[in-house]
């Protein structure tokens, strides 16, 4: 695997909502409504970036590491996805007379943090973006029973699921350049700040995500499993690599023997 891969897998993506049909007319009942409202204007807002800083970022990674060279081009083709996301969930709501909302204070903070730091960071943050996402979509599908918005966020598992794949590879081309030790502690970090992040956002969508049938519990401990699959990919992608070059070595001596 490498990020041809990952280039072409969202090539092969680009047509993934197709199949919502948007005439099944089964509108929110007032109660959906109000349960629904600002906790999808919030994450409709969360899901859209123009991705300038983490394409900047990328290009110097590109540049910084040949092999690496196509890395430039994915996240372009990522970017575009999440923008789509974005865009299917705002015309639902525009199909439900939902307005947009142009600001909210926590999408601003992570925002301001991405754009402080460098690619790593910045991966670190959308993989905790996409590990609540990952959970908060199975609520929301089940919260009201609007066929579209239940396809639309089956749609957008599908996707999260290999967003986290496609993170959990580029995380492992950073723990490759480290020791266990400095491994740990980065992931020990991490694991803080998403728990602290999850149950802020628990505060703000626990209506939602509590018609959804998912209570805190359950929610803590399906971020936690989303968390430790995360780590697990990228232990599984590094063990990949070194398995590659070792053949290529292997290889190389045969060739020249």
């Amino acid at each position: 695997m490498n990020f041809n891969f990952w280039t072409q897998y969202f090539q092969y993506n680009q047509d993934h909502f197709d199949h919502i049909d948007w005439l099944q007319c089964q509108p929110l009942t007032p109660y959906e409504r109000l349960i629904v409202e600002r906790s999808l204007q919030q994450f409709q807002k969360g899901e859209y970036s123009e991705g300038k800083n983490l394409m900047k970022f990328a290009k110097t990674f590109a540049r910084k590491f040949p092999e690496h060279e196509e890395y430039a081009n994915t996240i372009k083709h990522f970017i575009n996805e999440e923008q789509r996301h974005a865009m299917v969930l705002g015309r639902f709501m525009a199909q439900e007379n939902i307005p947009k909302i142009k600001e909210h204070w926590i999408d601003d903070i992570f925002r301001y943090i991405r754009k402080l730091m460098g690619l790593e960071l910045s991966i670190t943050i959308l993989a905790t973006a996409e590990i609540i996402s990952a959970v908060y979509y199975k609520g929301l599908r089940r919260a009201t029973n609007s066929p579209i918005l239940r396809a639309i966020c089956q749609q957008i598992l599908k996707d999260e699921a290999m967003h986290l794949a496609f993170q959990a590879y580029t995380k492992s081309i950073f723990m490759d350049r480290r020791s266990g030790i400095q491994n740990f502690f980065l992931k020990l970090g991490h694991h803080v700040f998403t728990s602290g992040t999850s149950l802020l956002v628990w505060f703000f969508h626990r209506k939602v995500l509590k018609k959804g049938g998912i209570t805190l519990d359950v929610y803590l401990e399906e971020i936690d499993q989303e968390f430790r699959l995360l780590y697990a990919n990228a232990r599984n992608a590094t063990i990949e690599r070194k398995m590659t070059l070792e053949n290529q070595q292997e290889t190389a001596n045969e060739i020249r023997a």
